[in-house]
């Protein structure tokens, strides 16, 4: 008797959840010209999407006690996005398309040890960042694309202990394919 109470239970949770349409994108192949490179965006939820890009990408480090070090570094992203606003920007007759809105995230960025163009010195085999981040994109008619996130997160790498510091990510570039 507990057994199918709990099974009814279940499956009416999992129907009262249950969200039929999503308001993000099933997929999105962009390719970005700032911090050249290709992104995968995959929507699974009706709001939640889940971002993956290979690219050259700025980094930079800098303090009080050593120099500013910037370089282009090949770099992987992953991020875990949930979209906030899609719904209040589909009564107000603006675009979601191309999973135009504004989300929060938490990113992960890792950066390889190769210098592409810079100074900085980079001498063990990764670095890289992560952390809570807000951000908007938005996709335009022609698949114009752009994409600006910022927040606060953890530094870290195989050469020193890490610290704490800002994440700022900008793209521009363009959804390949048509979005829905």
């Amino acid at each position: 008797m507990k057994t199918k109470f709990f099974l009814i239970a279940l499956l009416i949770a999992s129907l009262s959840f249950a969200q039929p349409t999503k308001n993000v994108e099933e997929s999105l192949i962009k390719v970005n010209f700032i911090n050249p490179g290709i992104e995968y965006e995959w929507g699974f939820a009706k709001n939640q999407t889940f971002d993956v890009s290979a690219a050259l990408q700025f980094g930079a480090r800098g303090g009080s006690d050593r120099g500013f070090d910037w370089a282009l570094i090949p770099a992987f992203n992953a991020s875990y996005k949930y979209y906030y606003n899609l719904n209040r920007r589909k009564e107000k007759g603006k675009r979601i398309r191309g999973n135009s809105g504004n989300f929060i995230a938490l990113n992960n960025t890792t950066f390889l040890n190769e210098t592409i163009i810079g100074n900085l010195n980079v001498t063990g085999g990764y670095f890289g960042q992560v952390g809570p981040v807000y951000g908007i994109q938005r996709t335009y008619s022609k698949g114009f694309n752009f994409s600006l996130k910022m927040g606060f997160g953890y530094y870290y790498d195989d050469f020193y202990e890490g610290e704490f510091g800002p994440i700022l990510g900008f793209s521009i570039g363009w959804v390949l394919g048509k979005s829905k």
